[in-house]
């Protein structure tokens, strides 16, 4: 082949591209960064003649070659970014791109909108539960808790989607029903979608991103901060402070303040957002209380681990994650956590805390009326037998 021409640079160029993913699929000389999201992969198949002769060989193989191919991932990034750019496609599941690159997950929009609603009686059957939970445990001098996290939506209502706006208008909602009927029965909330939405024309930093699901980095420490001062009222203690100082700037998003970038599998952002990033410190003075808490809840509590909440405010702690992964001080240090709820004796952990906190995002509130989530399942313990008996 002579490279001095035009056509041979042209053929060894094309060659390369056929040949270095099967290179890099053999000896793996340079490693692509894992793809965002989740995914079922497809495993490899051992050769016989009677998968080969009925096709499932052929087929199964194919599938696991083409996850497998070298530079699949950044490949995938590539084409994904090509069909962003040019035709606002995304490759995301239930993500859609709103006014003013402002990104949405579906299924926030269907609980915003109505659409997810789970009925009065079955929510007021729920939060009747979790009042009889609350009492039980403030008999026994324990705190229990429910967090609203926020929720897009709620936030930024004017920049969701034509496509995904229902057509007869917006109806009720799981979260504004959970927070009336819990409100008029005494049950402790603490509400931070609605917090959100009442500092959104004041706040002088992002509390939510265009391109994250979750509150930002520092819309969390906001929130945390909150949550200590709630917790010390409520229990009548002085807790380790949490203190913002010193605001640093960025264009470059730090964590989940730019998540949907992440799961669409893009290359760049989107858009250029003004991101926080205050430093903090907890004041871990040793005549401070440290309760010991469980917290029950969805992926907005990462944030609050990954930033030391637990850590420095806690003498001791659990997470149960959407009441099925366990996760503690140990395993978080760890970095993984193997423990499911379903193999843990999580009642003998109970009369060892002080609070019981429960953090779920609106988009979650429907969770609560399986029968394997939290809610039944300590309704049962305390009240066994009258799990169906709630007036």
């Amino acid at each position: 082949m002579e490279l001095k021409t035009a056509r041979g640079r042209l053929l060894f160029f094309l060659l390369m591209i056929i040949v270095l993913p099967f290179l890099e699929y053999s000896f793996n000389f340079i490693k692509s960064g894992d793809l965002e999201g989740a995914f079922v992969k497809s495993p490899d198949v051992q050769f016989s003649f009677e998968n080969w002769w009925d096709g499932n060989y052929q087929k199964q193989k194919a599938l696991f070659l083409n996850e497998n191919v070298g530079f699949r991932p950044d490949l995938v990034r590539v084409n994904n970014q090509i069909d962003f750019s040019f035709f606002k496609k995304l490759h995301a599941q239930n993500v859609y791109l709103g006014h003013d690159d402002y990104f949405f997950d579906k299924d926030y929009v269907d609980e915003y909108e109505g659409i997810a609603y789970m009925g009065d009686e079955v929510i007021r059957n729920e939060i009747i539960k979790l009042r009889r939970i609350q009492d039980t445990l403030e008999r026994a001098g324990k705190t229990f808790l429910l967090i609203y996290a926020p929720s897009k939506p709620y936030y930024l209502p004017e920049k969701i989607p034509e496509i995904l706006l229902p057509k007869d208008g917006q109806k009720i909602s799981n979260y504004k029903t959970f927070k009336r009927i819990g409100d008029s029965i005494g049950l402790r909330q603490l509400d931070f979608n609605a917090l959100f939405m009442a500092m959104k024309d004041t706040a002088h930093n992002l509390l939510i991103t265009k391109q994250g699901y979750h509150w930002s980095v520092y819309g969390s420490l906001l929130a945390a901060d909150s949550f200590i001062k709630f917790i010390e009222r409520e229990r009548k203690i002085k807790m380790p402070e949490l203190t913002l100082s010193t605001m640093h700037y960025s264009e470059h998003a730090q964590d989940e303040d730019m998540d949907f970038i992440k799961v669409a599998n893009l290359l760049f952002p989107v858009t250029k957002e003004r991101f926080s990033y205050p430093e903090y410190f907890y004041n871990s003075d040793p005549s401070k209380s440290k309760p010991k808490i469980i917290y029950i809840g969805d992926s907005f509590v990462w944030q609050w681990a990954h930033y030391g909440l637990m850590t420095h405010t806690n003498s001791n702690w659990e997470f149960w994650y959407y009441f099925n992964a366990v996760w503690d001080q140990k395993s978080l240090d760890a970095g993984s956590s193997n423990l499911k709820i379903d193999n843990y004796n999580w009642q003998r952990s109970l009369p060892d805390a002080d609070c019981v906190v429960a953090v779920f995002t609106p988009m979650n509130l429907h969770l609560f009326g399986s029968k394997t989530f939290f809610v039944e399942k300590m309704y049962d313990y305390y009240y066994s037998g009258n799990s169906n008996n709630i007036k």
